[in-house]
Protein backbone atom coordinates (compact mmCIF):
# COMPACT_ATOMS: atom_id res chain seq x y z
CA UNK A 1 0.00 0.00 0.00
CA UNK A 2 1.46 3.05 -0.98
CA UNK A 3 0.48 7.08 -0.08
CA UNK A 4 1.43 10.29 -1.04
CA UNK A 5 3.50 12.39 0.91
CA UNK A 6 0.76 14.52 1.82
CA UNK A 7 -1.29 11.67 2.93
CA UNK A 8 1.83 10.74 5.24
CA UNK A 9 2.49 14.05 6.67
CA UNK A 10 -0.92 14.44 7.56
CA UNK A 11 -0.79 10.97 9.38
CA UNK A 12 1.89 12.26 11.26
CA UNK A 13 -0.05 15.53 12.14
CA UNK A 14 -3.10 13.91 13.80
CA UNK A 15 -0.40 11.53 15.68
CA UNK A 16 1.16 14.57 16.95
CA UNK A 17 -2.18 16.12 18.07
CA UNK A 18 -2.97 12.81 19.95
CA UNK A 19 0.76 12.25 21.35
CA UNK A 20 0.80 9.13 19.81
CA UNK A 21 3.94 10.25 17.47
CA UNK A 22 6.29 8.13 19.50
CA UNK A 23 4.50 4.74 19.25
CA UNK A 24 3.78 5.83 15.60
CA UNK A 25 7.94 5.66 14.98
CA UNK A 26 8.37 2.25 16.50
CA UNK A 27 5.49 0.45 14.40
CA UNK A 28 6.42 2.10 11.54
CA UNK A 29 10.27 0.83 12.05
CA UNK A 30 8.96 -2.57 12.97
CA UNK A 31 7.05 -2.69 9.52
CA UNK A 32 10.12 -1.54 7.75
CA UNK A 33 12.26 -3.43 9.02
CA UNK A 34 10.43 -6.50 8.10
CA UNK A 35 10.18 -5.51 4.51
CA UNK A 36 13.97 -5.00 4.49
CA UNK A 37 14.50 -8.37 5.56
CA UNK A 38 11.99 -9.79 3.25
CA UNK A 39 14.17 -8.06 0.45
CA UNK A 40 17.42 -9.68 1.60
CA UNK A 41 15.92 -12.85 1.58
CA UNK A 42 15.13 -12.43 -2.05
CA UNK A 43 18.61 -12.24 -2.87
CA UNK A 44 19.53 -14.99 -0.21
CA UNK A 45 17.13 -17.26 -2.41
CA UNK A 46 18.71 -16.37 -5.79
CA UNK A 47 22.20 -17.07 -4.92
CA UNK A 48 21.05 -20.26 -2.86
CA UNK A 49 20.22 -21.01 -5.75
CA UNK A 50 23.10 -21.08 -7.99
CA UNK A 51 25.14 -22.19 -4.93
CA UNK A 52 23.04 -25.44 -5.21
CA UNK A 53 24.12 -26.11 -8.75
CA UNK A 54 27.41 -25.93 -8.31
CA UNK A 55 27.27 -27.83 -5.19
CA UNK A 56 28.45 -25.13 -2.63
CA UNK A 57 27.01 -25.01 0.86
CA UNK A 58 24.17 -21.98 1.08
CA UNK A 59 24.52 -19.05 2.68
CA UNK A 60 22.95 -17.58 6.05
CA UNK A 61 20.39 -14.70 6.24
CA UNK A 62 22.98 -13.12 8.11
CA UNK A 63 25.51 -13.47 5.91
CA UNK A 64 23.96 -11.70 2.41
CA UNK A 65 22.33 -9.30 5.36
CA UNK A 66 25.78 -8.08 6.17
CA UNK A 67 26.95 -7.65 2.60
CA UNK A 68 23.74 -5.08 1.91
CA UNK A 69 23.85 -2.93 5.07
CA UNK A 70 24.58 -0.57 3.35
CA UNK A 71 21.97 -0.31 0.95
CA UNK A 72 19.39 0.93 3.77
CA UNK A 73 16.81 2.07 1.47
CA UNK A 74 14.36 -1.00 -0.02
CA UNK A 75 14.05 1.18 -3.33
CA UNK A 76 17.52 0.89 -3.52
CA UNK A 77 17.87 -2.85 -2.59
CA UNK A 78 14.98 -3.37 -5.54
CA UNK A 79 17.45 -1.88 -8.20
CA UNK A 80 20.25 -3.81 -7.23
CA UNK A 81 18.39 -7.00 -7.42
CA UNK A 82 17.55 -5.95 -10.83
CA UNK A 83 20.72 -5.12 -11.94
CA UNK A 84 22.16 -8.42 -10.84
CA UNK A 85 18.31 -10.24 -12.54
CA UNK A 86 19.95 -7.88 -15.88
CA UNK A 87 23.71 -9.28 -15.48
CA UNK A 88 22.52 -12.99 -15.48
CA UNK A 89 23.45 -14.20 -19.14
CA UNK A 90 23.93 -18.08 -19.48
CA UNK A 91 25.81 -17.94 -22.41
CA UNK A 92 28.35 -15.36 -21.12
CA UNK A 93 28.88 -17.04 -17.47
CA UNK A 94 27.77 -14.40 -15.91
CA UNK A 95 25.57 -14.96 -12.75
CA UNK A 96 23.54 -13.62 -10.17
CA UNK A 97 26.06 -14.12 -7.64
CA UNK A 98 29.02 -12.33 -9.21
CA UNK A 99 27.00 -9.39 -10.13
CA UNK A 100 25.74 -9.34 -6.26
CA UNK A 101 30.11 -10.03 -5.00
CA UNK A 102 31.71 -8.40 -7.59
CA UNK A 103 29.39 -5.57 -6.61
CA UNK A 104 29.57 -5.54 -3.18
CA UNK A 105 33.67 -6.59 -3.10
CA UNK A 106 35.21 -4.32 0.00
CA UNK A 107 38.86 -3.61 -1.06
Amino acid sequence: MQISIGEALQIRLEAVKNNNLESQFKIDGKEYNKKWADAVEYFREQINKERTKDKMPPLSFIAVRQKLIALKEIDDLRWFYFQCLRYKNKKKGNTFSKCFFGALKTR
